[in-house]
Parts: structure tokens; sequence; C-alpha cells
């Protein structure tokens, strides 16, 4: 499982993983609810969303790629 670093700011921000990979964060707002948009510098993970109900510190949640699946938790720092 990889740790995701993020700031509880509604910020777009760079995220640092448990493993030293980094990404960016981005927030968008959809029919005034924000999204948060995660993806990861040089392919090292594949990217998600949440909605507002799901970004809190100790979400879990797994991603599925085309060639694996990856489990990730959110950590506010």
């Amino acid at each position: 499982m990889t740790t995701v670093f993020v700031h509880d700011n509604d910020k777009t921000q760079t995220v640092h993983c448990s493993d030293g990979t980094q990404g960016v964060m981005q927030i968008t707002d959809v029919d005034s609810a924000p999204k948060y948009d995660f993806k990861f510098y040089g392919h090292a993970h594949p990217g998600f969303y949440l909605d507002a109900d799901q970004y809190h510190s100790g979400e879990e949640l797994k991603v599925e790629d085309v060639l694996d699946t990856e489990e990730f938790q959110l950590k506010f720092v």
C-alpha cells in the first residue's frame, strides 16, 4: 500500500508518497462539489480522483490500472 501525504487546505499542491515518488493534486469544482484529482509524475502510479465525502485522512482505495491494481491511503500532514 502506498501512502499519499497531502495537506488538508483545499489548494492545488505537490503530494509526496511513502515510496519516494511525487505527484500533484488539483481541485476542481463539479456542480459546486469539489473533486480532488491525483496524478503522479512519470506515471509512477495510476491517477485517481476523490469526491469531497471520500477526501479524509485514512481513506483507503484500490485503483485498477491496465496492468495491475494498486492500493493507496491518504494521510493529512
